[in-house]
């Protein structure tokens, strides 16, 4: 499993979280097809006595990196052009390979 990460600094200009989380997101999903696991969109929240280190973040689980990149290659000019409906800013990107995965209850 792999994971693709998305993630907007906070010193953000002209962000739409709410197209980001709703139609950007949802949009690159639906382009990488069923190798496309899981996606998530996170808005950063303050902790206690610490700012958030980030605005807002998409990640998405792939099965195959080489989909992912045949998908990206094919849908580029449209997933990139969209960024400018929702940001100033262009993100960070990464990607990693997902070693451990599972909830609390896998643990016990």
């Amino acid at each position: 499993m792999y994971c693709a990460s998305v993630v907007y600094p906070v010193d953000l200009e002209g962000f739409a979280f709410d197209y980001f989380a709703s139609r950007h997101a949802p949009m690159f999903a639906a382009r990488l097809g069923a190798n496309c696991v899981r996606f998530e969109v996170h808005r950063a929240l303050s902790t206690p006595g610490a700012p958030p280190p980030f605005a807002a973040a998409a990640y998405f689980w792939v099965s195959s990196p080489e989909q992912f990149g045949v998908a990206l290659a094919e849908h580029a000019e449209e997933i990139y052009a969209d960024i400018a409906n929702f940001s100033q800013t262009q993100p960070v990107r990464g990607w990693a390979e997902v070693v451990t995965a599972g909830g609390a209850q896998d643990q016990l």
